[in-house]
């Protein structure tokens, strides 16, 4: 013996129940959490991109200014040289700047490697003379492409 219920409030359930199961009545999430990730996903993958260009421009700039730093040191020792001939080099001499060149660069460009397509222009002035001894700004400005770099030198000399 089977005691079969119909009520109409078991059925109205259970039809309810049905009809949330399959589905008809769901306004799903889905879709608009995968556009959501996929545009958040770009997003990071055009910033991640500018971050990486920026820092191969800011390495090559800095690449730059060092090699023009160092085309700046080499104009800078040109000139001590020329100024203060070593003894094993005096030959040097002959190519001295100050006081001679005074306010006239003199233009060097760099074959070497590494400063290849590098320059220096150097001057030299006498700053003072006291008790004989002759006091010099040696001013040397690297250049390499776009960028540039300035060493001051101030020297003297006593035999």
């Amino acid at each position: 013996m089977f005691l079969k219920i119909t009520s109409s409030e078991n059925k109205s359930r259970i039809k309810s129940s049905e009809w949330r199961l399959s589905g008809k009545n769901e306004q799903g999430i889905g879709l608009p959490a995968a556009i959501f990730v996929i545009t958040l996903m770009i997003t990071i993958a055009v910033a991640v991109n500018l971050l990486v260009r920026q820092n191969a421009e800011t390495f090559e700039e800095e690449v730059k200014l060092t090699r023009a730093f160092y085309a700046a040191e080499s104009g800078a020792g040109f000139a001590m040289n020329a100024l203060f001939p070593p003894d094993e080099f005096p030959s040097y001499s002959t190519t001295a700047i100050c006081p001679e060149n005074v306010g006239s660069p003199r233009l060097y460009e760099f074959e070497a490697e590494g400063l290849e397509g590098c320059s220096v222009e150097v001057s030299c002035v006498t700053d003072a003379t006291v008790d004989g001894v002759e006091y010099y700004t040696i001013l040397s400005e690297g250049i390499c492409d776009d960028v540039s770099r300035t060493v001051q030198v101030r020297t003297s000399f006593r035999p």
